[in-house]
């Protein structure tokens, strides 16, 4: 489980640009009014201004065009199983965000240069363990496994355009933004909050949230982003990681996406690859050989032949022609994994995403999505047996409503088909595992369902 806690993908792009969300449209290195971090509009009362604290008397927005932004963010979840999975319970959890953004060449220094530093404060508890999926249910509490309850610093690392065509990324990279989809990506925090939905779960043994790094961006065509990384396969999200930057394991991943606009739609087509040398156990192993080297202390056989490849596309299907981010439209993923590594064989998910559909409702955001993880043939049959360990599904709905421009309420249902049909612990090793249900925040659920209320905002 703490395997798919820490899982991201390692592609630098849309971590060094992780609110701009199409940098090749927006970055140049050698033009002033271009920017990674362009100016937020900090203005406005507290009804309609985009930030909780606004412009601190105009001093924030000469900051900004000065070079230097400050951000924080709030998400609080609230949780609780209802039914289902291995246990009625309920908890609190969520994460305090600053962020500080620099640009060099607004700060009189040299041009294309961007340094990204977020500092966490993941607190609370979660029902992940509760909810009878192998997959978390509240990416966001994953992602920043094992570190809650303290200050952390995930993400230090500084983007440097040589040209307008080719940026090297270096330091401790935020690995969330890769697998990029317009309607299902992220932490969890403003759309899907299953991890089935922020990214492809078949390379979860081989990269971490945030690790040690570096990457190289080529934007050969405005259209198209193409990034190759080498990153640590170790990194915390609570370490600094230079302990074993240079020691084995390494990741290595390329990733190109593609915009189209088919009939004058956007749409995106995205295909990676992922590889890593750290050696894992071999999952296809003679029993009595595994119970001779867990007596005699011997290693099991392993391999470092670790790799993933996945795919995703997403495609409007209805754009507001004054506002092309408004509007409606698809999306899909598929992924497939080393089976005698992994024990994620195969995984595939689609579904409807939208926002501003709702007349006078701009800044809302909806989707549905359903998922299927396909677990390893090569797992022995007696253990496939024993767990259920052939699939698991699950589908999800969220709604993300703009109660006002920093403050989002979002309340989110996911029904939960575990592949597993028994918890398996001591206590109660024959327990049933049915499906998923939580209901939350002063709610209350019907059977079989789960209900999470995500509540997040600008400072």
């Amino acid at each position: 489980m703490c395997v798919i806690l820490m899982t991201v993908f390692v592609l630098a792009p849309a971590g060094a640009a992780q609110e701009e969300k199409q940098p090749t449209e927006k970055t140049t290195a050698a033009s002033q009014d271009a920017s990674l971090y362009p100016v937020p509009n900090y203005g406005g009362d507290l009804w309609s201004r985009s930030y909780l604290t606004g412009d601190w008397g105009g001093l924030r927005s000469k900051l900004a065009e000065r070079g230097v932004q400050f951000d924080f963010n709030v998400t609080q979840i609230f949780q609780g199983v209802a039914s289902g999975g291995t246990n009625r319970t309920e908890r609190y959890s969520g994460s305090a965000d600053m962020v500080l953004k620099l640009d060099t060449q607004k700060m009189g220094l040299w041009p294309g240069g961007f340094l990204f530093v977020e500092a966490q404060a993941p607190f609370g508890n979660t029902v992940i363990p509760y909810s009878g999926g192998i997959l978390p249910v509240n990416t966001l509490f994953a992602m920043t496994e094992p570190a809650q309850n303290e200050i952390i610093l995930p993400h230090l690392y500084f983007t440097q355009f040589l040209t307008e065509w080719l940026a090297v990324v270096v330091g401790k990279l935020d690995a969330s933004g890769g697998d990029a989809n317009e309607f299902a990506h992220g932490r969890g925090d403003d759309k899907f909050m299953n991890l089935a939905f922020s990214f492809n779960p078949v390379v979860s043994t081989l990269a971490p949230y945030a690790p040690l790094g570096m990457s190289l961006l080529f934007f050969p065509h405005k259209d198209a982003i193409y990034s190759f990384s080498i990153v640590d396969t170790q990194g915390l999200p609570n370490t600094a990681g230079f302990n074993t930057l240079f020691e084995d394991p390494t990741t290595l991943t390329n990733e190109l996406r593609v915009t189209v606009r088919p009939f004058g739609l956007t749409g995106h087509q995205l295909l990676g690859a992922a590889w890593a040398n750290k050696p894992f156990t071999l999952i296809p192993q003679d029993r009595r050989t595994i119970i001779r080297d867990i007596l005699f202390g011997t290693p099991l056989e392993t391999t470092s032949n670790n790799w993933a490849v996945y795919y995703n596309f997403d495609q409007y299907l209805f754009q507001d022609k004054l506002d092309p981010t408004q509007g409606l439209g698809i999306f899909f993923r598929a992924g497939v994994s080393n089976p005698r590594t992994s024990a994620f064989q195969q995984f595939y998910s689609f579904g409807f995403g939208g926002k501003g559909i709702i007349p006078t409702r701009d800044k809302d955001q909806f989707g549905i999505g359903y998922y299927y993880l396909k677990f390893s043939d090569d797992i022995s049959s007696d253990l496939r047996q024993r767990l259920s360990l052939d699939h698991e599904q699950g589908i999800e709905v969220f709604y993300n409503a703009a109660v006002l421009p920093w403050l989002h309420i979002s309340p989110d249902l996911q029904i939960i088909n575990s592949s597993r049909k028994t918890s398996g612990t001591p206590p109660n090793p024959d327990k049933r595992i049915q499906t998923g249900v939580v209901a939350a925040f002063e709610s209350r659920s019907t059977s079989k369902r789960v209900i999470e209320f995500t509540f997040s905002g600008n400072g």
